[in-house]
């Protein structure tokens, strides 16, 4: 058969040992936040054929961000980006997947993104609101024994975490977890599907983004890898809980950080 006989838009990603299209297809994916990274995680989810993705962000489409979040162009300035991201997904939807929106703060209507997270067989966090969300976040895919995958990205550096939805595996932001004994108790697995909101967690301090700066070179590095550790996890390999690249001296051993997926019960 020739190239132009070829009718599958999803033909050279089959062709990868290993590769397993039909649970790709079956997958619904939350986004959470549609930003730098999230734009990214989103673009490559829809490439990669997957069944849903679900949306949500509250923030608004703003001219700084257009350097970074690839789903933008100038037209779209003012609005949601949620709205913005379904209508940047268009070229990118190359088979059936189906994409939801959602506008809202999750700190403020927290049951609503659990229900969506119900539908779901993985979390994407893409959020800067801090490690106690974070934290959130990863207590609710142990909750639901769903993977968790999320990226951050400044300046030259990104980093990837990753949850594997196993019963005795742990994840790096879960076993160190930085605030009050009182939130800890609140956001544990147990109880973390409970709440209306997470108005009690505390944000982090956030630092002037625009001194330390941002490009579409580490978004998009951290986005697709974020993608990655999932997606081959999703295939059986064993991923790391935690990498940190900084793009400019990769080259170096001392410049890449990764942390195993910790068990629990282990000393690691």
């Amino acid at each position: 058969m020739s190239v132009e006989d070829v009718k599958d838009p999803f033909d050279r990603q089959k062709s990868i040992v290993g590769w397993d299209q039909s649970l790709v297809g079956r997958q619904v994916c939350l986004v959470v936040g549609v930003g730098g990274l999230g734009c990214s995680v989103a673009m490559a989810l829809s490439r990669l054929g997957v069944q849903r993705l679900i949306l949500i962000d509250k923030d608004k489409v703003e001219l700084t961000n257009l350097n970074r979040q690839v789903l933008f162009s100038t037209s779209q300035v003012g609005m949601f980006k949620t709205e913005a991201a379904a209508e940047g997904l268009k070229p990118h939807v190359v088979g059936d997947t189906l994409v939801h929106v959602h506008t809202f703060d999750v700190l403020q209507q927290w049951s609503r993104l659990v229900a969506l997270a119900r539908e779901s067989t993985v979390i994407f966090n893409n959020v800067d609101v801090g490690g106690q969300l974070d934290f959130a976040l990863i207590a609710l895919a142990k909750k639901l024994r769903i993977p968790y995958a999320a990226g951050s990205s400044y300046a030259r550096t990104w980093i990837v975490e990753y949850y594997n939805g196993l019963a005795d595996c742990s994840s790096f932001s879960f076993e160190n977890w930085e605030g009050s004994s009182e939130s800890l108790e609140r956001l544990q697995p147990d109880v973390i599907d409970s709440h209306e909101n997470l108005e009690f967690i505390v944000p982090d301090p956030k630092p002037d983004t625009r001194k330390i700066g941002s490009s579409v070179i580490v978004c998009c590095s951290a986005g697709l890898m974020t993608v990655n550790a999932w997606l081959q996890g999703l295939f059986g390999l064993e991923m790391p809980n935690y990498t940190k690249f900084d793009i400019a001296g990769f080259w170096n051993s001392g410049d890449v950080l990764a942390w195993p997926m910790p068990r629990l019960g282990s000393s690691s």
